[in-house]
């Protein structure tokens, strides 16, 4: 029996004891399909509960498996970008930026966007307010801007721009 049915049917009861509350017979016919109701209701719970932790244990161990997958598709992450580096401290080092393959076309090339500024944070009282925002941390903005301009700033310096690997 349906964990449906089982509540309809209790439904049903119900309504015949609002019905006929004075009825012995019905009183009696109803305990007996009442009880027989209870006692299906409570195997089809423990069906349910049943299926209820077989669910949880299985969401359990497929989260477990999935935080394994996150892992290991971050250490292969972390290889990958070892290699990249390695691959272009060894093209940088012999001079070669370009290498075209059957395959690929790698190159190494500058950076682009903004110059990166090299900060010291202890030096940090020593600069004029313009410099620091409202949370006292630097802003390298108007710092690296300063510093394209010709200003001295204590602490701060601009710093030539990086490379990476490129492979189209």
């Amino acid at each position: 029996m349906s964990l449906y049915a089982i509540s309809t049917d209790l439904a049903t009861i119900v309504e015949r004891l609002l019905d006929t509350p004075e009825s012995p017979e019905v009183q009696a016919e109803l305990a007996a399909v009442l009880e027989g109701l209870d006692a299906a209701l409570t195997e089809k719970a423990e069906d349910y509960v049943l299926v209820i932790k077989e669910l949880e244990a299985r969401a359990e161990a497929r989260t477990a498996e999935a935080r394994r997958m996150r892992e290991l598709a971050g250490c292969d992450l972390a290889l990958a970008e070892r290699l990249k580096e390695r691959l272009k401290g060894a093209m940088e080092g012999t001079g070669r930026l370009k290498i075209d393959t059957e395959r690929f076309k790698i190159s190494v090339q500058r950076n682009g966007g903004k110059l990166p500024v090299a900060i010291d944070p202890t030096a940090m009282d020593l600069w004029d307010g313009k410099f620091v925002r409202v949370k006292r941390e630097p802003d390298a903005d108007v710092i690296r801007q300063a510093l394209e301009a010709g200003e001295e700033i204590v602490g701060c310096s601009l710093m030539e721009r990086g490379t990476s690997l490129r492979v189209r």
